[in-house]
């Protein structure tokens, strides 16, 4: 079968000064040089899109085979817009198509016709580029005021109708059945010794199924418990993203302990189960569901988790997840020997020690180990208890007279800031050495306030109360405690070192 020269012509209205498509078949065809000739015609349709009979049954013909050049009278006939010129070039490309156009001498079977073509695909790359700019600044725009941006819609939560500084958009509106069982599934997590599998079971067991009926997964749990739109966003919470690196649109002083918000994607990169870091927080119009300490507690927890291996279980050592080897920083499992004659033996392993690497840690005594850290958790809350009530009090109010030191480092480092338009080499210097010594000011402040705020909240006699029954208690609730007042044990036969948290 030989191939044919495609003639393709095009008029959108019948003017006296555009020529007519019969004019244009003429034309076409002294460069057609008597080879086999179809004409392709779209008589009162426009170039601002492709989508047109005779043009579409072109690329039909072109996509079987059946055409060995396109030519056309002018460029425009195929298109007025650039992008959709150059993607039907490329379609021309891809289908070994040569193209013509007889009056701009454009041929592409001519090394002159191919750099001309070179030049409009440039053109066509930098057309693409500025509107996927666009829409990518457009979506910032809207998403940094609030709105909604479309997307699932999370569990607990339907969509209403709204107007935002005169935009009509949609928010998320709590539904109070489901919104009761996400408190239920953040308070589960939350315990340190609860696994995401954990959650998911005890739905299963419950029966409770996801928006489109089936079971939960830990994925999906896992989705939700990460998600800040369930938050009640306060300062900790603005504190908590703040250390992430992650940019926060709104103040400070907007984080009131109402508002849900609302977690982008920035430019680095990086996924937002795996890093805060580059990420965009933005307060959502719709009122959060979970306590900001309660969210924080279980996002750190999968932060911690992310790169790490399954949850270690409460069964046979509340110091499960806490304590690990001196030696290669592997966490520790314990063994139980049973014994006919006396009592079962248990012992610290490492859980690196068997894994083809191998370390050098030798085992422990799990009864002496778990003996040591108990005595250095009731010292520890013996020195913290000493501090009276008002001494607590007067912590507290230390932590805000630092808030509000800080709050002032931040007026004067946006004053000296404000300076830079007008200052000269010498002066730039000085702002730069000042901002520099108001941030590190401002760094160790909110370590203090944080630190005595901590000391302002917990509850000394309580936590010393479940020490004082210690045998009583169960290994959950034991495991609970200590992750209160522990970070980690580092282990090994020469020293317990604790990581406290307190």
């Amino acid at each position: 079968m030989s191939l044919i020269n495609a003639i393709y012509t095009r008029q959108s209205v019948d003017r006296i000064d555009s020529i007519s498509v019969e004019s244009q078949v003429e034309y076409c065809k002294k460069e057609a040089a008597g080879g086999s000739v179809k004409v392709y015609t779209d008589k009162g349709y426009s170039g601002k899109n492709v989508d047109r009979p005779a043009f579409q049954e072109l690329m039909l013909d072109i996509q079987s085979g059946k055409v060995r050049r396109v030519i056309v009278y002018r460029l425009d006939r195929i298109s007025r817009s650039v992008l959709d010129f150059a993607n039907v070039v490329d379609m021309f490309q891809k289908y070994g198509v040569d193209f013509v156009s007889t009056m701009e001498k454009f041929d592409t079977g001519t090394p002159i016709g191919k750099a001309m073509l070179m030049i409009v695909m440039i053109f066509a790359q930098l057309e693409r580029e500025t509107i996927q700019q666009r829409v990518v600044d457009a979506y910032r725009s809207r998403s940094k005021r609030g709105f909604y941006m479309g997307g699932k819609i999370p569990y607990g939560f339907r969509l209403t109708e709204i107007t935002m500084d005169g935009v009509r958009t949609k928010m998320y509106e709590s539904m109070p059945k489901e919104a009761e069982i996400v408190q239920r599934i953040f308070a589960m997590y939350a315990e340190p010794q609860t696994s995401l599998g954990d959650v998911a079971r005890y739905l299963a067991s419950c029966e409770i199924k996801n928006q489109k009926g089936d079971p939960f997964t830990r994925s999906r749990i896992r989705d939700m418990v990460i998600n800040p739109c369930y938050v009640r966003a306060d300062y900790r919470l603005y504190e908590f993203f703040q250390a992430q690196g992650t940019e926060l649109v709104n103040r400070p002083e907007d984080f009131i302990g109402a508002n849900g918000a609302y977690l982008y994607s920035g430019t680095g990169g990086r996924r937002k189960t795996l890093s805060l870091q580059g990420q965009i927080l933005v307060l959502a119009p719709h009122e959060g569901l979970i306590q900001s300490d309660i969210w924080i507690k279980c996002r750190s927890k999968c932060l911690k988790n992310a790169g790490a291996a399954r949850p270690v279980k409460a069964k046979a050592t509340w110091l499960a997840g806490k304590i690990k080897c001196a030696e290669c920083g592997y966490a520790l499992s314990v063994k139980i020997y049973h014994c006919k004659t006396k009592a079962d033996n248990r012992y610290y392993l490492c859980s690196h020690k068997y894994s083809g690497v191998g370390c050098n840690f030798s085992s422990l005594d799990a009864d002496l180990v778990d003996e040591i850290v108990f005595e250095e958790m009731r010292k520890k809350l013996e020195e913290f208890g000493t501090l009276t009530k008002r001494k607590r009090e007067c912590a507290g109010l230390q932590a805000i007279k630092m808030k509000v030191r800080v709050e002032e480092i931040d007026q004067d480092i946006r004053s000296l800031l404000d300076k830079i338009p007008f200052a000269n080499e010498t002066v730039m210097e000085y702002i730069n050495d000042r901002v520099a010594e108001l941030d590190g000011k401002k760094k160790e402040l909110c370590a203090e306030a944080e630190q005595l705020m901590e000391w302002n909240d917990y509850s000394f006699d309580g936590l010393t109360g479940y020490l004082n029954r210690w045998e009583k208690v169960s290994v959950k609730d034991r495991v609970t405690i200590v992750d209160q007042l522990v970070e980690s044990v580092i282990a090994s036969r020469e020293k317990i070192r604790i990581n406290w948290k307190i």
